[in-house]
């Protein structure tokens, strides 16, 4: 185990690596907050930076997508510095915007409307001009996108009906079809976010609400499906305790290990996560 020296000295050098070579010493996007609370720059340098960001299990770039995933939901005033932080690690401007994009449905369209602003102010910053193509076709029919989505959709989840505990209302039969035909038969599908980011993004949107029990659930099974490791979707967990709180993380965490318990996947990957 690191000495504190040790683990300040690591998150020093990761915060500077996130902020595009600006220096060890940079605090972030509210450094006016240090002034009130000189403690809190020591003590999440060496928790946040020094011994999470810092964390193998996960790689660099889907940290940085769940954070900014999580920052955009939660409308924050740092998301500024997730948008450049993503940029600094690698992630294009065309993945930050899809994956705004998904926020749309998983967080609402006023987070998505808010970050996409935030965004183009940091583009134009640099220098970069970036719009998006049209890949939209209005022409198709309804039932052609929803059966798009359904199909997308059953990439991850073989029971692609299987959310409510009860029979659903009209109501909720209408919001399904619509989540089908728009959310994973116009978004999922887009070509510019490729599918494991897609994952991780979604994960990171059910830990900001730390419930949702099957909706979670479903979303871990589906991502251990598709290939990614019971390492990397309780590092998912563990990243973002210090952006959503740990209640919400742990509830997350607690989840995902019911799911790794299950019989299809207790055998998996070996313990000890």
């Amino acid at each position: 185990m690191a000495t504190l020296d040790g683990r300040f000295e690591k998150g020093l050098e990761m915060r500077g690596r996130l902020a595009g070579g600006q220096g060890r010493i940079y605090k972030g996007a509210v450094p006016a907050a240090y002034d009130l609370a000189p403690d809190m720059y020591r003590i999440s340098t060496e928790s946040l930076y020094g011994s999470i960001w810092s964390r193998p299990g996960l790689e660099l770039r889907y940290r940085a997508i769940a954070t900014l995933t999580v920052a955009a939901i939660q409308l924050t005033t740092q998301v500024r510095s997730h948008i450049r932080n993503a940029l600094n690690v690698g992630i294009t401007p065309e993945e930050i915007i899809e994956i705004l994009m998904m926020v749309a449905f998983y967080g609402g369209i006023p987070a998505a409307y808010n970050a996409l602003a935030v965004t183009k102010e940091v583009l134009e910053e640099r220098g970069m001009h970036v719009t998006l193509p049209e890949t939209f076709d209005p022409s198709l029919e309804p039932k052609t996108l929803y059966e798009r989505g359904v199909a997308k959709h059953k990439e991850l989840i073989s029971d692609v009906f299987g959310y409510h505990p009860t029979e659903p209302t009209p109501v909720e039969r209408a919001l399904d079809v619509l989540m089908h035909e728009y959310l994973w038969g116009a978004v999922w599908t887009r070509p510019g976010l490729d599918m494991k980011s897609r994952i991780v993004c979604a994960l990171a949107a059910l830990v900001v609400r730390g419930q949702y029990d099957v909706s979670v659930r479903r979303m871990i099974e589906g991502a251990l499906r598709f290939g990614l490791t019971r390492t990397e979707i309780m590092e998912i967990g563990m990243q973002l305790a210090f952006y959503v709180g740990v209640l919400p993380a742990r509830a997350f965490m607690h989840i995902a290990n019911t799911v790794f318990r299950s019989p299809e996947f207790s055998q998996a990957e070996p313990r000890g996560l």
